[in-house]
């Protein structure tokens, strides 16, 4: 089962770098960036409706929904700041320098979510090990930016 996890997530990784190249496709065509980010989150939130339509699941409850946390709300302006991201800056920096500063910046946040227990996840702490990871990536970003 942790195997078919770490395929998910490494297939994740590879729609990160398709939707930079996706998105930028289609602001091209379409010639204006905002409205760009609007198709795709409307098509997002399509998607996601007629998944959970179909998955059966039912609607979360008023009690669920009141003991939210209010920093669990904010997922979907997160997202809007990705796809931004990548109609904005995706074309200037190309995808594979785009797409090592996401997994970096990603990786490096994880760290510090991970090692102080935020927003819900486990302690993990960050070792030595773990850091000298976190630096070895930014170090690929830089060699990826110059070269």
């Amino acid at each position: 089962m942790y195997l078919l996890f770490v395929l998910f997530a490494a297939g994740a990784g590879i729609t990160s770098a398709l939707q930079s190249g996706t998105n930028n496709a289609l602001q091209k065509a379409l010639g204006t960036q905002l409205w760009t980010v609007s198709i795709v989150s409307v098509v997002t939130l399509s998607v996601s409706l007629v998944l959970s339509l179909a998955s059966g699941e039912r609607l979360p409850s008023g009690q669920a929904i009141a003991q939210t946390p209010w920093w669990a709300w904010t997922g979907g302006v997160l997202g809007i700041v990705f796809v931004l991201a990548t109609v904005y800056a995706s074309p200037k920096l190309g995808a594979g320098l785009f797409v090592a500063l996401i997994v970096t910046a990603s990786t490096v946040a994880a760290l510090v979510l991970d090692h102080f227990g935020w927003m819900g996840f486990d302690v993990h702490q960050a070792g030595i090990g773990r850091m000298a990871g976190a630096v070895l990536m930014i170090g690929g970003v830089a060699l990826i930016a110059k070269f």
